[in-house]
């Protein structure tokens, strides 16, 4: 086996001794440096080129990847990264801008996905942990029974409390936080409602007002912004209320989400009120009996 073939086995990232394991021979290595096919990112560590600078931390301080830091890495969604999280069964010391989650085994570079998912379900705040949870099940990667599965022990309360607010029709980090904002705070929130002639819209509140998250990746290109056009024109044909609010903000701050809803509901109310005060004189006496 070359080095390349072996480090690709190793998930890109191997020390020496692990590279001589599984058949690579010192010259072989040395030529795959000398041509550039393979790196050196620290002493005894080699590497395919481009290998990320966290997979190296982590191998040179005997740790694989772990919890959030290794959601990424399983392709998953993460709204903050908090920090580099490592997993070691030894007495790795914390980085200082992250922590070290101990296990009993060592894995490779990254952890497996139900390890990493069991760490961020007892690890990361509630609404971040959502995301990451809630991903893989959109993704198709786990059921939820799995992830009840991962959830016994130490924690399992708070991990099911997380567990239980995953909705599996979620198609985005903005739609998942702007959604469990919502139902927190005390509103009915249905995910991806359908609409005849508009089709999939983000976010549908109270039965009354619909959302779309308007995220530039998603609606950057002319087509794509033609067709959000016409679908919220359509919409407004129907006579249905649409918000259209951007990511970003969301991203930065989800309760941000409150302050459009609680004024559109708000007005609703408001709007409810000052029609009943304005019909009622016609309703009965006063200005009704002169017609």
């Amino acid at each position: 086996m070359d080095a390349e073939e072996a480090l690709a086995d190793a998930g890109g990232l191997a020390r020496w001794k692990a590279l001589a394991a599984s058949g690579v021979q010192a010259r072989q290595l040395r030529a795959a440096v000398a041509a550039g096919t393979v790196v050196r990112p620290g002493h005894g560590l080699y590497a395919v080129p481009g290998i990320a600078p966290e997979l190296v931390t982590a191998l040179s301080r005997g740790s694989s990847l772990g919890c959030v830091s290794a959601a990424r890495f399983h392709g998953l969604w993460v709204h903050h990264r908090q920090g580099l999280h490592l997993s070691s069964p030894r007495g790795v010391r914390a980085p200082s801008n992250g922590r070290v989650h101990r296990l009993r085994q060592s894995h490779g570079p990254v952890v497996p996905l139900d390890v990493c998912l069991r760490q961020v379900l007892g690890c990361l705040p509630d609404r971040e942990a959502l995301v990451v949870a809630e991903s893989a099940v959109v993704k198709g990667l786990v059921t939820l029974d799995d992830l009840e599965g991962l959830s016994a022990g130490r924690g399992s309360l708070r991990a099911a409390a997380v567990i239980a607010r995953i909705d599996a029709r979620a198609e985005s980090v903005p739609e998942t936080l702007a959604r469990d904002v919502l139902r927190a705070a005390g509103y009915a929130v249905a995910c991806q409602r359908r609409i005849r002639g508009v089709g999939r819209v983000d976010l549908e509140v109270d039965g009354a007002l619909l959302i779309e998250i308007d995220g530039r990746t998603y609606h950057s290109d002319e087509r794509s912004f033609a067709e959000d056009r016409r679908r919220w024109n359509e919409l407004t044909i129907q006579g249905r209320d649409v918000l259209v609010l951007p990511a970003k903000p969301i991203l930065m701050r989800p309760e941000s989400v409150l302050e459009p809803v609680g004024r559109y509901f708000l007005g609703r109310a408001s709007s409810a009120g000052a029609t009943s005060v304005a019909v009622s004189p016609w309703v009965s006496g006063g200005a009704a009996d002169a017609w």
